[in-house]
């Protein structure tokens, strides 16, 4: 009898210490496991996805380019959101217009986008050395046209210019600020 019980009791602990190794190491597995990945939630989009690109061409040269982190397309509206975006517009030397914004939105049909920051302003860098900063732009592309209702500042050649609204085309580089128009000479 006591073989007998030395087998089972030695079987017991046998058992008990392969189910707590069997633990121990099911729950490493589980602790170093990659977190699952949840699908992105898009709402009402048809499509989303990582690293957009949108160009508009016109007699084989691009026009402008708008790349964006991340994009929702919803083709019923013909629109694309877009999240994380850098603008590049070209003219007939190169780039003209150059900028960054937290968020936007393409007209897929008439290439008209619109593009916002929450906190900083838009910083539109022209290759003739002006800056422009405003929160918010649209471009209208049937007109080569940017235009903001928002406050703006242009700076560049010794002037700061303030004031609300801007209207802007690319082709004749003319931006004109619309209201409350302050002008400041950097060496007054």
């Amino acid at each position: 009898m006591s073989n007998r019980f030395m087998r089972w009791t030695l079987g017991g602990i046998i058992l008990g210490l392969a189910v707590y190794l069997g633990y121990i190491v099911i729950g490493h597995v589980r602790s170093n496991a990659p977190p699952p990945i949840d699908p992105p939630i898009l709402e009402d989009a048809d499509a989303g996805m990582e690293g957009f690109v949108y160009r508009q061409t016109k007699d084989g040269m691009v026009q402008w380019e708008v790349a964006a982190q991340r994009a929702e397309v919803f083709e019923e509206r013909h629109e694309a959101t877009l999240v994380d975006v850098q603008l590049r517009l070209f003219g007939h030397d190169g780039e003209e217009m150059m900028l960054d914004a937290d968020e936007g939105l393409i007209d897929t049909v008439t290439n008209d986008f619109e593009l916002r920051n929450q906190g900083d302003p838009i910083v539109i860098e022209l290759a003739n050395g002006y800056t422009i900063l405003t929160p918010q732009l649209h471009w209208t592309d049937a007109k080569q046209e940017i235009r903001t209702p928002s406050p703006v500042t242009i700076q560049g050649n010794g002037f700061t210019i303030t004031g609300v609204g801007l209207v802007g085309h690319l082709e004749s580089e003319e931006f004109t600020v619309l209201d409350h128009v302050h002008v400041q000479s950097s060496s007054q």
